[in-house]
C-alpha cells in the first residue's frame, strides 16, 4: 500500500510526458486534456497517502518532480508548439518567464508547505489548467486571429507567470472545510453551468479557473481567519495566510 500513492504520481508524470508527446505531433486538443488528466491525479496522491497514512519526504518530492513536467514543461512546450510559425520574442520571453516562474513556484513550496490551508502563490496546476484550456477555448471557439491569439497567451502567460511567484494566497480546497469556501463553489458552479450551456466544455473549465485566478485571492483575505479542516491541519503549518 505504501507504494500506492507514488504509483499515482508516477501516473502523472506519464500523463505530462504524453502532453508533452502529443504536442510534437499537433494533437493540441488531446495534450491538454492530459494535462487535465494530470491535475486530477494531483489532486488524488495526496488524499491517497493520507487515507493509508503512508504520506512521506520521499512521495512529496516525487510530486513537485512530476508536477514540473506536467504544469510547467507542458503548458511551455504546448504554447511553443501552437505557435511555432508565428513565434516572437515577446511570446518566447513569456513563455521562459512561466518556465522559470513554475520552477520557483514548486521549490519555494517544497521548503514553505501550505498556511493554514493556504498556497503561497498560484498553485502550478491551476496555472496550467488556466493557460491550456484558454488556449484551447479560443481556438474550439474560433477567436484564433493570429494578432489576437499571441497578445492574450503574451498577456496570459505573462500574468500567470506573476501570481505563481506572488505571495498571494489561494485556497487550498482539500484542507478548508466545505462550508468556508461554499459561496466560492456555487458561484464557480454557475460560471461553469453557464458557460457550458452557451459555448462548451473547454470555455466552460477555462472560465472556472479564470474566475478562480481573479475570486479567490480575495476570498482568502475575506475569510483570513479560515478554519482548517483535520484531514489537511496535519500537513499545513500553524501560521497566518500571506499577505497580498
Amino acid at each position: 500500500m505504501a507504494a500506492f500513492p507514488n504509483m499515482i504520481t508516477m501516473l502523472n508524470l506519464i500523463a505530462g510526458f504524453f502532453s508533452i508527446l502529443l504536442a510534437t505531433y499537433g494533437k493540441y486538443e488531446f495534450s491538454v486534456w492530459l494535462i487535465f488528466l494530470a491535475l486530477l491525479l494531483d489532486s488524488l496522491d495526496g488524499h491517497v497517502a493520507r487515507i493509508f497514512g503512508n504520506a512521506t519526504d520521499f512521495g512529496r518530492e516525487l510530486d513537485s518532480l512530476a508536477d514540473l513536467v506536467s504544469f510547467v514543461v507542458a503548458p511551455c512546450f504546448l504554447m511553443a508548439s501552437i505557435f511555432s510559425a508565428m513565434m516572437s520574442v515577446w511570446l518566447l520571453l513569456a513563455i521562459v518567464c512561466y518556465l522559470s516562474a513554475g520552477a520557483f513556484r514548486l521549490a519555494r513550496y517544497n521548503v514553505h508547505p501550505t498556511c493554514r490551508g493556504f498556497f503561497e502563490g498560484l498553485p502550478t496546476p491551476a496555472a496550467a489548467l488556466t493557460v491550456a484550456m484558454t488556449l484551447l477555448a479560443f481556438r474550439k471557439n474560433g477567436w484564433e486571429t493570429a494578432a489576437s491569439l499571441v497578445t492574450s497567451a503574451v498577456f496570459l502567460m505573462t500574468a500567470i507567470s506573476f501570481l505563481m511567484v506572488s505571495e498571494i494566497p489561494y485556497p487550498k480546497i482539500s484542507a478548508v472545510k466545505f462550508r468556508v469556501w461554499r459561496p466560492l463553489f456555487f458561484f464557480q458552479l454557475f460560471v461553469a453551468v453557464f458557460f457550458f450551456f452557451f459555448f462548451n466544455i473547454e470555455t466552460s473549465i477555462s472560465m472556472v479557473f479564470l474566475a478562480f485566478l481573479v475570486i479567490a485571492p480575495f476570498y482568502c483575505i475575506a475569510k483570513n481567519g479560515i478554519s482548517v479542516s483535520e484531514e489537511g491541519s496535519g500537513d499545513d503549518e500553524e501560521c497566518s495566510p500571506p499577505s497580498v
